[in-house]
């Protein structure tokens, strides 16, 4: 509100400039939070999403707080980069032995 009333802009001008991506979030299930997200190759498939999105996106990936679940999210331009994105760091999840059977 002090912005709009310093600048007198309406605030559909002032929020002109943010673009509002698409964003995919998957759960699994893990035996482990910490291991599964300290996993030296989940980590390295995290930060190769992040390197490929660079400025045009972003990954985010955290522990549950109240579930045995690690959540990716991805924010992408489009909905199949999203997808893309999150499948591919679930997948190492899977195959490193983290994700619980069901």
């Amino acid at each position: 509100m002090e912005v709009i009333l310093e600048t007198k802009t309406v605030l559909s001008k002032l929020a002109e400039p943010v673009t509002i991506y698409p964003q995919v979030l998957k759960n699994i299930r893990v035996k482990s939070k910490p291991e599964a997200q300290g996993d030296a190759d989940v980590q390295k498939a995290v930060a190769d999403v992040a390197k490929k999105l660079g400025a045009d996106g972003r990954i985010l990936v955290r522990e549950s707080g109240t579930e045995p679940v690690i959540r990716v999210m991805v924010e992408a331009p489009s909905l199949e980069t999203c997808e893309t994105f999150v499948d591919q760091v679930l997948n190492v999840i899977r195959a490193k032995g983290h994700a619980q059977e069901q």
